[in-house]
Parts: structure tokens; C-alpha cells; sequence
């Protein structure tokens, strides 16, 4: 009997917007790239108030896990691979949701749209079927971070290097490559530092205007809201005011690559490390970028398909919030001439269901009375709790921090979260940034050094302790906490 473990939590999300990285679980070029495991059969989620919890095989994962470390360490054909057909991947997507955004939706025939459903669908599936290698090597188990910590802690004894190890780690880790909303800011930067007056003219206006539809899904998360033209260009008139500011902050992020490159290089050389162990490190800088790139780029899809509900909407008499808990081959049929959705089953389904990934296209969804029954027929690892006196869990951003406990996973609770405070989570998303703004540093129970917690936290430089299992089990809002990230731990104080 399969013996099932929670392996992830999230929140603002649904059924329908977590669908393409669910349903690459099971897919057949993840298993290919696994070498035929199957790790991703049978896995299921519990959708409860836009918020999940993800179970997956134990046995399956942690053997996968196995596998694919020992591939990253003997082949690296694997990883060049899942760069290039992911950045292959994202090249077509943006092209498509770009000419989406100048399109109006409204003109276009049922057929027109469910196509569209599903070609952007089988992208963002094949996309998260790539990316999940960087996933799966970190996450749950977190193999991939605690080999490289292994390598740091055994080279950085008698060498010249006197940092901790947390910090190599960091900046070994550091990927060089610009993320979307990273280029977005460089191309919005360079556009106000063209502008000669203090007004915009009529081409210069325009040029903002190309920049938005070029960008206007990088801060869109899975709901939104998206980014509006009229924010873009008051932004654009608040930065002219201060050019200095903006060239400042331009040059720092062209410099960022180059200087990050070169601590890494002289780091590596005081080390003594091997090339084998390079190699592993320059994997772990490219894993980091495939996992901001996969995220940001699904925020894309997930802004054009916001639009396309709206207009399923209006044609069917269907409230747009009940239509994120309908799978895309729902969605398809219906707008191909097939049986109309009920809205009472997807509002059953808003309220609480299992969505059980079978395949890349295929699901079963478990409501009321048989979703508790389809639950209770499992076999569950227990993870037990005893007294805790201190938090333990992976650095992901260097940094001290002292201050009070707020615990945050969804949206609604971001309010909670004033200026000092530590945001502690099960996991981070992007409905939670304006509270991570706020926030001085971010505790997290899940993610490895690819999470979304870990990246934010380092764009934002703020101490970050990842993978703690139990911090919001363990930690209550009001709790007086001090983070030491030379160590990776949490304490109360």
C-alpha cells in the first residue's frame, strides 16, 4: 500500500491555475527524464478556501530524489537539457500570451478560445514538467542542498575562507541570469532615463505603452491584479523626477552579474574545490534561475487566462470564481459545443475537494462525503512534534533579524504584518509579497533553495531561514524571535 506524505502547502491558488505544474507530476517527460519513475502517480490535492495541500508517494519520492541527485552528479547532459527546452518552452509562451494581450478577447469564437485554452495549457504543462527537476532534486527531502552543504563544510575547514558556511552557500548559489521581472525593471529603467523633460510626449508615451504589453504579467501572481498602463506611466513620471536614483539602480543590477560571477570564481578557487563539485554548484545557480523563470513566466499564462474567463463568463451566465475550480478539458468541451458546467458542482468544489492528477490530461475530482472517504482509504506518514526549544532549517538569504511573529498564508491574513515584523509561513507565494515588503525577515516550513521564499528574500536582501518543517506549528503571532543565519536557526527570545 502506497504510504502518502504532505509534501507541500500553498495558498491563493485553485484547481484550474495549479493545474499545469499538478498534472506535471505524472507526465511522460518528467518520468522520461526520471528515468521511468513514475514519482508523480497518484498524487492529489485538497482544494480548501484557494488554498492546498499537495500529497505525494513517500517511497516514490524519496527513491526519484535518490535518482535524479546521482544523475546531476554523473550526467550533466540532464541539466542542459532542461535548461534549453525550458527556455525553448518560455520563448513560445511569451510570444503567445504577448499577442493575446493586444487581441480582443471578446470578437473570438468558442472554438478560437478553447484552443487557445489548450495550447497555452500544454505549454505551461510541458514548462513545469521541465522545472520540476529543479524542484524535485531540493524539495521535501532537500538532498540537493544538504550535498552542497556537505561539499562547503568539508573544504572550507584549514582554507583561507573564515565565512560561515550558510554565506558560501549563498553566494556560490547566486544565479547570474536575469529573471523576467528583473529585465523588466532594467528595459523600464533604461525607457525613464531616455525621456529628456519632465513630461512624457506622445512617442515617449508610447514607448511605456509597448513596454506594458511586453510586461505586464511578471507581478501578476495567479489572480492578479494585473498591472495597469496608467501605473506604469505615473511611475514612469514619479522617476523622471529623480534620474539620479534610477541610473543608480540601473547600474547596480547591470553590474550584478558580473560582480556576483566574480566573488563565486575567487570563492571557489580559496575553497580548492574540484571541478566535479564546480559543476554541481554552477547547476544549483542555473536550478535557482529555472525556478524564478517557471514562476514568473506561469504568472503570464495564468494573467491571459483571467481575461479568457471573464469572457467564458459573460457567454455562459457563470460567475468567473467558480470557474477557477473547472479543469481546462471542462472548460474546452463547453466552449467546443459540449455539456454545459453546473455552477452548483463548482461552487461544491470551491468549498472543498480532492483533485486527483492521473495523467497530463486526465484528473478525478473527489467532493462532500466521497473526497472524506477517498481520504480515509490512504496510509499516511506521520510527521510527530515534540518540544522544540530551537527552529532549524536551510539559510536562503544571509542577514540577523529580532522581531515579532506573524503568521501569514493567505492573502487575507497580510494585513496582520506591520514594518519589523518576521513573516512566517508554511510557504510564500505572490500574494504574500506586500506583506514580505513590510516584513524584515521570512521563516518558511517548506522549500529548498529554489523556493519562492528564497528567491524573493534574496531580491529583496532580506534574512531568510527555509525548511523548517514546523515553525508556524511551533511559532504563534506575538512571538519574540531572533534569526541567526551563520547557524540556520530560529530561537525565541
Amino acid at each position: 500500500m502506497i504510504t502518502y506524505v504532505k509534501s507541500h502547502e500553498e495558498h491563493a491558488t485553485t484547481p484550474l491555475t495549479i493545474s499545469p505544474p499538478h498534472h506535471a507530476w505524472p507526465s511522460k517527460i518528467l518520468k522520461n527524464l526520471l528515468g521511468g519513475r513514475e514519482v508523480g502517480k497518484g498524487t492529489f490535492c485538497i482544494h480548501q478556501d484557494r488554498g492546498l495541500t499537495f500529497y505525494a508517494d513517500y517511497k516514490a519520492w524519496d527513491e526519484g530524489s535518490d535518482y535524479l541527485l546521482n544523475k546531476i552528479k554523473s550526467d550533466s547532459r540532464l541539466v542542459r537539457k532542461v535548461r534549453v527546452e525550458s527556455e525553448k518552452i518560455v520563448g513560445v509562451i511569451l510570444c503567445t500570451i504577448r499577442k493575446f494581450e493586444y487581441q480582443n478577447a471578446s470578437t473570438w469564437p468558442n472554438k478560437k478560445i478553447a484552443n487557445f485554452l489548450e495550447v497555452t495549457y500544454k505549454l505551461s504543462n510541458d514548462l513545469s514538467a521541465y522545472g520540476f527537476i529543479p524542484v524535485f532534486s531540493d524539495h521535501f527531502f532537500h538532498k540537493f542542498t544538504h550535498l552542497l552543504k556537505d561539499i562547503v563544510k568539508g573544504y572550507s575547514k584549514g582554507t583561507v575562507v573564515t565565512l560561515p558556511v550558510p554565506e558560501i552557500i549563498h553566494i556560490v548559489t547566486s544565479y547570474t541570469k536575469f529573471i523576467p521581472s528583473k529585465l523588466a525593471r532594467i528595459a523600464f529603467l533604461k525607457l525613464v532615463l531616455k525621456v529628456k523633460g519632465n513630461k512624457l510626449t506622445q512617442t515617449e508615451e508610447n514607448k511605456f505603452k509597448e513596454y506594458y504589453y511586453r510586461w505586464f504579467w511578471v507581478s501578476f501572481g495567479q489572480f492578479g491584479p494585473r498591472m495597469q498602463l496608467n501605473e506604469v506611466i505615473s511611475g514612469a513620471l514619479n522617476l523622471i523626477k529623480n534620474k539620479s536614483r534610477a541610473k543608480k539602480e540601473l547600474v547596480n543590477l547591470l553590474n550584478y552579474p558580473k560582480e556576483t560571477k566574480k566573488k563565486q570564481v575567487e570563492l571557489e578557487k580559496k575553497l580548492g574545490l574540484t571541478g566535479a563539485q564546480k559543476r554541481l554548484f554552477k547547476v544549483a545557480r542555473d536550478f535557482m534561475y529555472l525556478k524564478g523563470l517557471r514562476m514568473e513566466v506561469l504568472f503570464g499564462v495564468d494573467a491571459a487566462w483571467e481575461k479568457i474567463l471573464e469572457e467564458i463568463s459573460k457567454r455562459f451566465y457563470l460567475k468567473k470564481e467558480f470557474l477557477y475550480y473547472a479543469s481546462i478539458w471542462e472548460l474546452s468541451s463547453m466552449l467546443r459545443g459540449g455539456k454545459a458546467l453546473d455552477e452548483k458542482m463548482l461552487r461544491e468544489r470551491s468549498r472543498y475537494c480532492v483533485w486527483l492528477a492521473i495523467s497530463e490530461n486526465k484528473h478525478r475530482v473527489y467532493t462532500g462525503r466521497e473526497a472524506r472517504t477517498f481520504l480515509k482509504s490512504l496510509k499516511y506518514k506521520d510527521e510527530k512534534i515534540n518540544e522544540i526549544l530551537v527552529i532549524h532549517g536551510t539559510v536562503a538569504s544571509l542577514g540577523y533579524a529580532k522581531g515579532k511573529v506573524k503568521i501569514v498564508n493567505k492573502t487575507s491574513e497580510i494585513c496582520k504584518v506591520e514594518n519589523g515584523d518576521i513573516l512566517v509561513s508554511v510557504a510564500t507565494h505572490p500574494g504574500l509579497v506586500p506583506a514580505m515588503k513590510k516584513a524584515i525577515a521570512f521563516i518558511t516550513d517548506s522549500g529548498g533553495i529554489t523556493s519562492h521564499a528564497a528567491i524573493v528574500a534574496r531580491e529583496m536582501k532580506k534574512p531568510c531561514i527555509i525548511g523548517t518543517k514546523v515553525a508556524t506549528k511551533v511559532l504563534k503571532d506575538g512571538d519574540m524571535v531572533e534569526i541567526d543565519t551563520k547557524k540556520g536557526d530560529v530561537r525565541k527570545v
